[in-house]
Formats: C-alpha cells, sequence, structure tokens
C-alpha cells in the first residue's frame, strides 16, 4: 500500500474499517498526514457503522459528505483527463500507476453491454468475488454494474460454500471470476448441496482457461454459460472474449478481439506476421490500438515509451498466434506469474530473497500446477557455503532449510506473493552470457522433478 500512496500523490483516502489498520501503518512508514485546507482529516470511512467507527477514531463519515446536495460538478475530457489510476505490477517487480481515461473504462463497459447481450444478459444479480482494486473486479463489478442496472452481492473472500449459498439465496445469474474458483465449481463436493440453476453465465479471465476445465465445470452445472476473456490492466481490461457454447472448436484460445480496438502480431524484428496463421503458425507479440488503451504509466515516461508506440500501438508483451479470428497466447515475453489472476512479480521476489543470510543466488518462477488451475510461486536458490551441502544433506534437511527461507519470504509479502511452490537447492542459477535468467530451462527443470 505504501507505494501506491507515494507514487500517486493522492489527496484523499475511502477506506473500510477492516483495512484502516493497514492504512494507518502504511501513512506512519511515509510521515504522511492527509488534511483537507481547514485542517480537516482527509481519510474518510465507509460502511454501515462510519458514524461510530469515525467518533472513535478521528476519519471522517462519508455518509454525512453525502448529504451535501451542493456537489460541485465538473466537466471532463473523456480521452484526456486519467479517471483511474490502477497499479499493475512489471516485471522490474516495482508497480506501475496504470493511467486510464474515462474513455478507455466507458468504451470497456459499452463492450461488456455489446457482448452480455449475446450470453445470457441481460443480467440480474451478480456474485461479486474478485478484488475491486483488480481491474477485472473494478469494470466488470463495478462500473458495470452501475451502468447496465444489476445487482452485485460482495462475497468479500472466496469460500465455495459462501459462494453457492450466495447463488442460491439471492438467485444470481452471473458472477465474474478466475479459473481456480472454476474448478472449485467443477470438482467440490459440496457444490451438490446448493440450488446452482439461477447460474447462466460466468465469465473467466486473469489467467488462461483450458479445454477440460471448460467442460468440467459445463457437465456439472449444465445450464451455465461460460466466457473466457482477455486483457491487460494497460487496456482497461478486456481486449479478447471466447464464448465457450458458440466457439467449442476454439477452446483453449483466449477468443476474439472486442469492439473499439485493433491488434497487430509482430515479431522479434518488427515486422507484422501473417495474420491467418494455423494452429501452429510463426507466433508474435500482440499489439493493440484503441479506445481501451491506457493513456500512460503515473511518473514512468520510459516505461510508457517502452510499451507504447508514437502512432498509438501497446505491446502487450504476449505472443500469440491466430486461427480463424481467434487469438490463442502461446507465451509471455513478460516474466509475471499469475496466481489466482494476481500477479506476482520475480524479481520483486528475488530481491527480497537475496536480502537472507543464507542464500547466495536466487530465481523465482512461475510452477503451474493443472489440479488447482493456477501458477504457483517457486524459488530456486543457491546457498551460501558451510549453509547446506547439497550433495550430502538428507531430503528432510533440505525440506527443513527451504520451509525455513519460505516462511521467511511469506512473513514479508501480500498472500498472493507466498512461496506456494516451494524452495529448490541448486548449484548454480542458468543465466545467459549477458546475465538474464534462464527461466524456461528452470521451469522444465521443476516440471521433471
Amino acid at each position: 500500500m505504501e507505494h501506491p500512496v507515494a507514487d500517486s500523490d493522492l489527496k484523499m483516502i475511502f477506506a473500510h474499517p477492516m483495512t484502516l489498520k493497514s492504512l494507518r501503518e502504511a501513512l506512519s512508514k511515509l510521515g504522511r498526514s492527509f488534511k483537507l485546507p481547514n485542517g480537516q482529516p482527509s481519510v474518510w470511512i465507509i460502511n454501515d457503522a462510519d458514524a461510530v467507527q469515525a467518533a472513535t477514531t478521528g476519519e471522517l463519515d462519508f455518509r454525512e459528505a453525502l448529504q451535501d446536495k451542493d456537489w460541485p460538478t465538473e466537466r471532463v475530457n473523456s480521452t484526456e483527463d486519467v479517471s483511474f489510476i490502477v497499479y499493475s505490477s512489471g516485471t522490474s517487480g516495482k508497480p506501475k500507476g496504470v493511467m486510464l481515461t474515462h474513455d478507455n473504462l466507458i468504451s470497456n463497459t459499452e463492450t461488456f453491454n455489446l457482448v452480455s447481450r449475446r450470453e445470457g444478459g441481460p443480467y440480474q444479480t451478480a456474485i461479486g468475488v474478485l478484488p475491486f482494486f483488480h481491474i477485472f473486479g473494478l469494470n466488470i463489478l463495478v462500473l458495470s454494474s452501475f451502468l447496465h442496472g444489476f445487482r452485485v452481492v460482495v462475497v468479500p473472500r472466496f469460500d465455495i460454500n459462501v459462494f453457492c449459498a450466495a447463488v442460491q439465496r439471492f438467485h444470481a445469474n452471473m458472477s465474474v471470476v478466475v479459473p481456480p474458483i472454476l474448478l472449485a465449481l467443477a470438482r467440490h463436493p459440496d457444490v451438490d448441496k446448493y440450488d446452482m440453476s439461477s447460474l447462466t453465465a460466468v465469465i473467466s479471465g486473469a489467467a488462461p482457461l483450458g479445454r477440460e476445465l471448460c467442460e468440467e465445470v459445463q457437465h456439472r452445472l449444465p445450464k451455465l454459460g461460460l466466457a473466457q476473456g482477455y486483457g491487460l490492466s494497460e487496456t482497461a481490461p478486456v481486449l479478447l472474449r471466447c464464448i465457450v457454447d458458440r466457439h467449442r472448436q476454439h477452446l483453449g484460445s483466449a477468443g476474439q478481439i472486442v469492439p473499439f480496438n485493433e491488434i497487430r502480431l509482430v515479431n522479434y524484428d518488427g515486422k507484422d506476421v501473417a495474420y491467418e496463421q494455423g494452429s501452429s503458425g510463426n507466433p508474435g507479440e500482440l499489439w493493440v490500438r484503441g479506445r481501451s488503451v491506457m493513456k500512460g504509466y503515473l511518473n514512468n515516461p520510459d516505461a510508457t515509451n517502452e510499451c507504447m508506440t508514437p502512432d498509438g500501438w501497446f505491446k502487450t508483451g504476449d505472443i500469440a498466434i491466430v486461427k480463424d479470428g481467434f487469438f490463442y497466447i502461446v507465451d509471455r515475453m513478460k516474466e509475471l506469474i499469475k496466481y489466482k489472476g494476481f500477479q506476482v512479480p520475480p524479481a520483486e521476489l528475488e530481491d527480497m530473497l537475496l536480502a537472507h543470510p543464507n542464500i547466495a543466488d536466487c530465481a523465482v518462477i512461475g510452477l503451474y500446477k493443472e489440479d488447482i488451475a493456477t501458477e504457483l510461486p517457486m524459488a530456486f536458490v543457491v546457498p551460501k557455503k558451510g549453509v547446506i551441502d547439497l550433495v550430502n544433506s538428507s531430503q528432510s534437511e533440505k525440506d527443513a532449510c527451504g520451509n525455513e527461507i519460505a516462511n521467511w519470504l511469506d512473513s514479508k509479502v501480500a498472500n498472493h506473493k507466498k512461496l506456494r511452490g516451494g524452495v529448490v537447492f541448486i548449484d548454480e542459477i542458468p543465466k545467459s552470457q549477458s546475465g538474464k535468467i534462464l527461466r524456461r530451462v528452470l521451469r522444465e527443470k521443476a516440471n521433471n522433478k
């Protein structure tokens, strides 16, 4: 929380009481005190018990402000003025503030409206389980619900029984999820305890969705209409969409391009590759231009110039092929790990691990686990001399040392960045002549274990 607060130079904060402790700690470390020009605090508390909470902590009750009928109005330039700054991790490990304009978000919510009409919409009630600070949850659950008038039942944290009970109680007909949630809907025995017949549309995104999982979840919930989406924070977010029932021959693809955007595939030489390639054609980096593409990165012109061309093309960093108009993401130029839709930058974890007294070198990769449909951060560690004998030490000794390192890091990072893939000791981190970590070699090693 510290970096976004400092980087964005924000003037006001709206906080739920459950986040106040973390917020105060972040502000204390930054030495920041948020005050309005009249000296009042500019941290506002929002929830049903604001007045009681605000009276005891000194923050402001947001409901009181809503009683003011004289709030000033302001005209905006929808294509230039920034509406949201969403922080998205990069391969350097430093979160970047993605500046999204009003038009970026309006075009994407309109796209959602257009496509949803063909997917079981209009929606009446959605189960909101994704975090609203994530661009997927922000745009589809928050902004689209305002624009198109459907109710959102908020589930603070995913639990299969809580989720299914909410579907049954509120007769929800839509939800936005990530693949691990679909995996639970397909396999968890408790799903059969609930009436899920109202749930006719689920949109999955933030991570790839495989053919087998699509078929498995629809076999169990035959009334369920399923869509796969692909996008980034920088595209606000949806860029590609695949409707499973209509495009079964293309299961496993990221889908077709949504309205208001155009796409190119560009090879390493900067030249466009053939558009229709077949399933094993020449891959290219996916570039996009259109109304969904961000204005740029806040306070980071170098990063903006690196990924944006002068004529408006945004380089996604993802490698794709295309067949019959459907795009298949086959690799990532970026090294981000995706754990349940959350981005985990390996460089950030590597920098922290190198501060451990027993580690000489390290590398972090994402280990894909099919049984839970997500990647898990895994660390390869070169121990310092005298820490552990990689040849003669028993496996239990290695495991104990690895667990100590994992627990040490886990205590310092957010939940989605924990080393759930474990720690593997290695003699040397494979690197190129230029010193770049050869993560492909490490992934092969991990998959062969």
